[in-house]
């Protein structure tokens, strides 16, 4: 089962990556748009698609103090809790935090990839996964896309070392930006990730972020659980 958890498509783009192979979709909206009219909408939608949909946040801010607030107001309401990433201190706020799910694109704007070793260890911690957004490497100048590339490596070469969560994510807002599972896989080779890493990057690890979220809030402590 394949997921893509960083998707700002509509009812055509949803349907699109049901057609490409796709079981679940994380749909997402910008956390000034995550109102009670989306919830509607997302209502419908899930009524009526064959796809496993999740609500995701995406949460752009200024500072930690920011990033804090919006991740509380946002944590009950939404599936997926994602953090746009690029300043060094959000990237460290962002995987400080036990409650964010994704770190996107930390290497948004950056020449370097925005995480080392200590933002590593921290994300591996609290289970922060990390993500290689693919629409940004397809959409980039071709001048810059070596870049990209180096950024892509370096977060694998960490995620081996400190074993944080990692996950691949198409961003699409349009059907032309989705990518089959299959072509991810091998897509991945250009970064040098191995086809099982790439693999469980679409399908095991977003899967167990989903069930994470499931069972949040039926934890009273760590490792007690209230069961119905």
């Amino acid at each position: 089962m394949f997921y893509d958890l960083h998707f700002h498509g509509d009812e055509r783009v949803i349907k699109e990556a049901e057609r490409l192979g796709y079981a679940g979709i994380g749909l997402t909206r910008y956390f000034e748009d995550f109102n009670s009219e989306f919830l509607k909408q997302f209502d419908i939608l899930e009524s009526t698609s064959n796809v496993i949909l999740k609500k995701s946040v995406e949460i752009s801010c200024k500072n930690p103090e920011e990033l804090r607030k919006k991740v509380q107001k946002s944590r009950k309401k939404a599936d997926i809790l994602i953090v746009q990433g690029g300043d060094l201190k959000i990237n460290r706020a962002a995987c400080e935090d036990q409650r964010v799910d994704i770190l996107s694109q930390p290497y948004r704007s950056r020449r370097d990839s925005g995480i080392n070793h200590v933002l590593a260890r921290k994300a591996a911690e609290n289970s922060v996964a990390i993500e290689i957004n693919l629409k940004i490497l397809l959409k980039t100048n071709l001048r810059y896309r070596y870049r990209i590339l180096s950024q892509f490596r370096h977060i694998i070469e960490l995620q081996r070392k400190f074993k944080f969560p990692l996950i691949i994510t198409s961003g699409a807002t349009s059907k032309y930006d989705l990518i089959t599972p299959q072509d991810i896989t091998a897509l991945s080779k250009c970064y040098q990730m191995s086809f099982k890493e790439s693999f469980d990057a679409i399908s095991k690890i977003p899967q167990e972020i989903i069930e994470t979220n499931d069972v949040r809030y039926s934890f009273v402590v760590d490792g007690v659980r209230i069961v119905e």
